[in-house]
Parts: structure tokens; C-alpha cells; sequence
């Protein structure tokens, strides 16, 4: 039986999410029944160029849908992933899966007890890249003693999150590559807005176990976009280019070398992942325990930059 889905939020990355919808919907993969959205001029945009049903509100399918992917701004992830799994549905969520620990563990104890799918989008679990550079340091059987990550972009900020919560992705990376939470974090602002109140880019410093050392750039920059992480080890280093789905390997007596594979869309991965878990009931490669525990370290992250020391997570 396909899974019947409705999408919340057609905005700037919900657009994408319609996109890929849409493509395993043409597939046979699901039955896409509706888009909803708050901005009826964006329903009538989607109503023309896809000819599928739109509406305002996303109550009226709760007896037609089983399952629903929400890309709506985060302040609104919390009530509506509880709305959506107290009437039993399976939830795709966009990061952040809330923007506290407290609520985020309360949705992942909700989806077990009702016995449901909770998916969050951590993009980069299903990033080609950061798979094979999983696959590396598990060969290696070694880890580095120092790793460097920017996520920069040059898009608008947004006024709904900071840097910190918006940009959760290395936090995600490093928790998949180390399956460990940091032992100590501690943020430095570097740039804040003082309308909204919300930091636009921070460094950040993430002490590991077995000392392994992590130093994050994140936020919104005027030019240029960067999505990059570089692992240093005694004799070589591995620059790993998130964009592009590239790795180079360099290293200290012989000649460097490149691993590239055919690019895949990993938020096709992600929705197709969905799908898989919704019709097999098996646990999706980034359920709502990871979720959880990157909004723990986000959560620890902005405690650290609001008291300006850092944080333990022991």
C-alpha cells in the first residue's frame, strides 16, 4: 500500500521537498495528496504548475493521509509533529526537530508509544560524501586528532532561527563520523542582529573523546558559500567538499588522491528513505533520536554563546 502524503510549507526548501514529492508520486511511489501551505498566492502558484490539490489547512486530511512531511519554520515543528503523531500519523520533520531538548525527547517517547514513523531531516546522513568518508575512517580504523567544518552561505538570514539552529548540519556530520556527543562546547559570536536578537555567524569549538578537537564556522556570510569538512590526521588530511560530493585525500610522502562518485540528490534519499520506513516500519537512517540529540548539542551551543563559557555535556 503506498503511503499517502501531504506536504506542510512550500517555501524556499519546502519547493524542493514538492519537487521530489512529486517525482515518486509520478513514480507509483506514493499517492501525493495535498500541499498545504499559510500563503494562498504560493497554493496557486503549486495548483498551476503541478495540477494537485492545495488548501490552507492540513486538519481536513487527517482522515485521508497516514503520513506528513513538514518544511514549515521551526518554532512550529514541536506542535505540529505532536498534533500529527497523536492522530497516529508518520512524520517527516525538517531539521531542527524542535529547538530544545525537552520537547524534542517528548516527540521521540510520543512516535514509540504510537508506534510511528518520526523522520528528521538530517540531509547529510544521506549525502554520498559523508557515507564514503564514514566507510574511510571505519577502514582506517583510525580517527583524527583535529577536524575543521564551515557551513557559510550567503543567502538572507532568516528571523525565526540564528546561526546556530539553522546551520545543525556539522553538529549531525560529526555525530554520524564520531557516534559520540562532544564532551565540551563552547561558541564565540561573531556577528549579531540586533533587531531580531538572533547571532548571523559563530565559531564554535567541540571537544571530543579520545581527543579528537572540532572547530566550526557557521552562519550567514555577504559573499561567497562554503559546505566543507577537513579531517587532519598524522600523515594525511581529508578535505571532504559536502556540495559537490567530492573527497581528496592528501597525504604526507605519496601523491594525493580524489574520490568522486556519481552525484545523488540526498534529499530524494531522505523522502525515499521515508517512504521505505512508512510501508516496512523499520527505523529510518535519521530517526527522532538523532534529531534529539542535535538539538541537544544545538541547545548547549547557544547556552555557551549566551553565557559566553563553555559548556559541558557530561
Amino acid at each position: 500500500m503506498k503511503p499517502k502524503i501531504v506536504l506542510i510549507g512550500v517555501g524556499r526548501f519546502g519547493s524542493n521537498h514538492l519537487r521530489n514529492l512529486v517525482a515518486l508520486h509520478d513514480r507509483g511511489k506514493i499517492d501525493l495528496i495535498s500541499v498545504v501551505d499559510a500563503n494562498k498566492k504560493i497554493l496557486q502558484t503549486v495548483k498551476e504548475k503541478y495540477s494537485i490539490s492545495t488548501s490552507i489547512n492540513y486538519k481536513q486530511f487527517l482522515s485521508e493521509a497516514n503520513s506528513f512531511d513538514i518544511v514549515t519554520p521551526a518554532f512550529t515543528h514541536f506542535n505540529l509533529v505532536k498534533q500529527l503523531l497523536n492522530n497516529s500519523k508518520n512524520v517527516f520533520v525538517e531539521k531542527p526537530l524542535s529547538l530544545n531538548f525537552k520537547n524534542a525527547d517528548e516527540l521521540v517517547k510520543l512516535a514509540k508509544k504510537r508506534k510511528k514513523i518520526l523522520q528528521v531531516g538530517h540531509i547529510f546522513r544521506y549525502n554520498p560524501a559523508v557515507n564514503n568518508l564514514k566507510k574511510l575512517l571505519k577502514k582506517e580504523k583510525k580517527f583524527p586528532f583535529y577536524i575543521n567544518g564551515r557551513f557559510l552561505a550567503n543567502t538572507t538570514p532568516k528571523t525565526d532561527l540564528g546561526a546556530i539552529f539553522n546551520f545543525v548540519h556539522h553538529f549531525d556530520i560529526l555525530d554520524n563520523l564520531l557516534k559520540t556527543l562532544p564532551h565540551k562546547i563552547f561558541t564565540i559570536q561573531n556577528l549579531i542582529d540586533k533587531k531580531i536578537k538572533k547571532e548571523i555567524n559563530v565559531d564554535i569549538f567541540l571537544q571530543y573523546p579520545k581527543n579528537i578537537n572540532s572547530f566550526l564556522s557557521l552562519g550567514w556570510i555577504p559573499v561567497g558559500k562554503y559546505r566543507t569538512l577537513e579531517l587532519f590526521f598524522k600523515n594525511k588530511q581529508i578535505i571532504c567538499d559536502l556540495q559537490n560530493q567530492e573527497i581528496k585525500i592528501i597525504y604526507d610522502k605519496r601523491p594525493s588522491r580524489k574520490i568522486k562518485q556519481k552525484f545523488q540528490e540526498p534529499l530524494l534519499l531522505e523522502l525515499e528513505d521515508f517512504v521505505n520506513c512508512v510501508n516496512t516500519n523499520q527505523t529510518p537512517v535519521s530517526d527522532g533520536t538523532i534529531g534529539a540529540r542535535i538539538v541537544k548539542i544545538a541547545e548547549a551551543a547557544t547556552r555557551s554563546m549566551n553565557l559566553s563559557k563553555p559548556i559541558s555535556l557530561r
